[in-house]
């Protein structure tokens, strides 16, 4: 499993910064100097744990007195009485201190997974133990960082956006200055253009250039000569050449880069079409994407790209300030599990997640959402049924049935990995056509990614809405994003900040954020940074709600004081899931904001009489 994802990296990543040169920390994986011993688990206590497998794992069946003897990783002494390394229940010792003794070595090993194999998913990993939500899992040290694929002009060191002010001397690129002409990380494409005597003339900038479409190819082609173990590690991540090359799409890129690399800068001699075909393959199947301040880049790590892909990601994952990929447990991980992560985009339909899974990572995604026509209960790809009456189809009717909260007059698809799949009403149980749906939600998308491009504002973003409300459900993601977009607005909008929002608008931000909130809880669950901002968004809603209504005496006291223990409890929540955040990114901003928040509420609700807790 890999793909191009979009994640945030540090916004301190400048000029002077370490991995600007090239010269990348790499720490081992998942380790650090100086981590405790953990503690260690007897063989008796690990098969008596009520923590089996979740998938593709083989719970022990034997008693804990028929429990064998294991060969001590110290001393190689059997016992029955050895007990295993708590942190990755894959080694044993036959006492305390032996675990100790070997602990400086074992801990560079340590992890809380393994690599396993199937034939249909390939390489994948599984929880050797219970992973806590919040426990590192990794953190990958890149194998190579480089321009994405389809960028505009940057500097090739320190990846800001050039205007050709100043040019490599060797040759030709836009660079910042001459420090980054002379960074280490820009010689292999500086060598390969130099070496073949025809310098580049980039002239447009702000806009698309296919130059930069191999440097990142040729970066990692010279690993081959110079890191044969950062090369080993390269080849051995998949590629899916044969059904890439099928595509119309993958054979133009294909054309362009060989040709740039092969005749542009006269590396015929030097690499065979072929490699340079599957080098390509191995970018577009496991790079991720890592966005910096003015910029998009792209990293190519080894172990991260065996996460297999989920669209309810049980991990969650950033960068540190060495654009390490940092990889996290982003709800409670049972012994056996596989590691998840999210390779297309969470706030999308099904239909459209499966197309962009099938286009680019050449796999069909049977995750539980997938499979699920309601969405784990969200309807976030539904639409209102066209044959019901509007009486029976409105924005918020809703019925209990089999104990769940099922929306009424919704059509879904009968088989949602079918691109041709009848949707029917689960009301009148009519059938809609699906070239229908994809047509409209086709022309639906567009307006909406226009809408966003223009820097919308809360009138525009409220018209959107009201156009749409009754064709989409309230929960499909289109409407979703525009929500999103909107719940920032309420508040932060010249003459809709908080302080002057009426209590009618504070309804419409609250509303919105639990509708958002109820959705994020069922695809991306536990730490993630959806889940953080809106609630936030949230805490202020509640908040200032509160203090309105409780200060004109609308309410009473023991009515505030319960609103204002729900907006503690958002907040406490939003600096828990934030808090692994890098505090240089604004979400970790965010979260250092609402700690910060935590103490004033506790110090405003003690002056209450209120309790916290």
């Amino acid at each position: 499993a890999g793909g191009v994802t979009e994640q945030s990296a540090p916004q301190h990543l400048t000029k002077d910064c370490n991995w600007r040169t090239g010269q990348l920390k790499n720490k081992m994986p998942g380790t650090s100097s100086g981590r405790p011993l953990p503690d260690g688990i007897s063989l008796q206590e690990m098969m008596k744990s009520p923590s089996l497998p979740c998938s593709n794992g083989d719970a022990s069946t034997e008693s804990a007195d028929d429990a064998p003897s294991v060969a001590c990783k110290e001393c190689g002494g059997t016992s029955k009485a050895a007990r295993a390394c708590g942190g990755c229940w894959q080694v044993w010792y036959c006492s305390k201190a032996h675990q100790a003794s070997a602990w400086d070595k074992h801990q560079r090993e340590c992890k809380s997974w393994k690599v396993a194999k199937h034939s249909e998913l390939g390489r994948y990993m599984v929880a050797t133990r219970d992973i806590a939500a919040g426990d590192l899992i990794m953190a990958d040290a890149p194998i190579l960082i480089g321009p994405k694929q389809i960028t505009e002009p940057v500097c090739l060191a320190c990846y800001r956006p050039v205007d050709g002010s100043y040019k490599c001397k060797k040759c030709g690129f836009p660079m910042c200055d001459s420090d980054c002409q002379d960074a280490d990380t820009h010689q292999p494409e500086c060598e390969a253009v130099s070496g073949s005597g025809r310098p580049v003339h980039v002239t447009l900038f702000g806009e698309n250039n296919p130059l930069y479409e191999c440097i990142t190819v040729v970066r990692l082609l010279a690993l081959r000569d110079n890191d044969t173990i950062l090369w080993r590690r390269l080849m051995a991540l998949e590629s899916h050449e044969e059904r890439r090359s099928r595509t119309e799409a993958a054979a133009i890129t294909q054309r362009t880069v060989v040709d740039i690399i092969m005749e542009r800068m006269q590396q015929v001699d030097k690499y065979d079409e072929d490699l340079i075909k599957k080098i390509l393959g191995i970018i577009d199947t496991n790079a991720y994407e890592i966005r910096l301040p003015d910029s998009s880049i792209q990293g190519i790590y080894s172990q991260a790209s065996m996460l297999e892909h989920s669209c309810i990601p049980n991990t969650h994952r950033t960068f540190d300030a060495d654009l390490n990929l940092v990889v996290r447990a982003a709800v409670p991980i049972k012994r056996g599990c596989h590691l998840t992560s999210c390779y297309t985009e969470v706030l999308a339909t099904t239909t459209v997640r499966q197309e962009h899974l099938l286009t680019s990572k050449f796999f069909t995604c049977c995750c539980p959402r997938c499979v699920d026509p309601t969405e784990l209960g969200t309807y976030c790809s539904a639409i209102l049924c066209p044959s019901c009456p509007i009486e029976k189809k409105s924005k918020k009717p809703l019925v209990v049935k089999d104990k769940k909260v099922v929306p009424t007059g919704v059509a879904i698809a009968d088989d949602p990995l079918s691109p041709s799949s009848i949707w029917r009403c689960n009301t009148c149980d009519n059938p809609v056509d699906a070239d229908y749906i994809v047509r409209m939600t086709a022309v639906v998308n567009e307006e909406a990614e226009e809408l966003e491009s223009t820097n919308p504002n809360i009138k525009m973003c409220e018209t959107f809405l009201e156009k749409w409300s009754t064709t989409f459900y309230c929960n499909h993601t289109i409407l979703l994003n525009i929500k999103y977009v909107l719940l920032h607005l309420y508040g932060s909008e010249a003459g809709y900040e908080l302080a002057d929002l009426s209590p009618i608008h504070l309804l419409r931000k609250e509303g919105l954020c639990r509708q958002v909130l109820s959705v994020a809880d069922a695809i991306v669950p536990g730490i993630s940074r959806l889940r953080g901002s809106v609630l936030y968004e949230l805490y202020q809603s509640i908040f200032y709600k509160t203090i309105s209504m409780y200060q004109s005496k609308v309410i009473p006291n023991e009515i505030a004081k319960k609103l204002a223990k729900e907006a503690y409890d958002a907040l406490v929540e939003c600096a828990r899931v934030l808090s692994f955040e890098p505090p240089v990114q604004p979400e970790g901003q965010l979260g250092i904001e609402a700690r910060g928040e935590i103490k004033q509420m506790i110090k405003w609700m003690k002056e209450e009489g209120w309790k916290t807790a």
